[in-house]
């Protein structure tokens, strides 16, 4: 709306000039002059006054906040449990505790291979994994 008032002021601004050159050129009349530009004067003021009440009136437009989209995160994929054999169970006794774990060959000979290198606890004939870090890791007791 900024932009079309000054339109509008630039118009009036160019038909005052133009009314003020084309009585200035025509024959002295002064009376009939006068009146006429006072007459073309007050339109355009008014026409100006409506138009600048108009814009007033109306409401500004309205800018709605809308939240950046993201993508949405993808659900758990839930694999199945891998079942521990209960003969690959040893009880180790460390630092005055008892804790679980499970031979690393007996695991293998059942089929599971490339277990957590994070869960090793210790060696005896082979590696042992803890049962507990296996179980954090999705292993499931058998």
């Amino acid at each position: 709306m900024h932009m079309f008032s000054r339109l509008t002021s630039a118009a009036c601004a160019v038909a005052l000039s133009v009314g003020l050159v084309a009585t200035s050129a025509a024959p002295a009349r002064a009376s009939d002059d006068a009146a006429k530009l006072l007459f073309g004067a007050a339109a355009l003021a008014i026409i100006a006054g409506a138009v600048h009440a108009e814009s007033k009136h109306r409401p500004a437009p309205q800018q709605h906040y809308q939240p950046p989209r993201h993508a949405r995160p993808e659900a758990p994929r839930h694999r199945r449990a891998v079942v521990l054999p209960h003969r690959c169970e040893v009880s180790l006794q460390s630092g005055g505790r008892e804790r679980n774990g499970y031979r690393e060959r007996c695991l293998n000979r059942a089929g599971l291979t490339h277990l957590p290198s994070q869960c090793v606890v210790g060696h005896w004939k082979g590696a042992i994994y803890g049962a507990r870090c296996l179980s954090r890791q999705g292993y499931v007791r058998g």
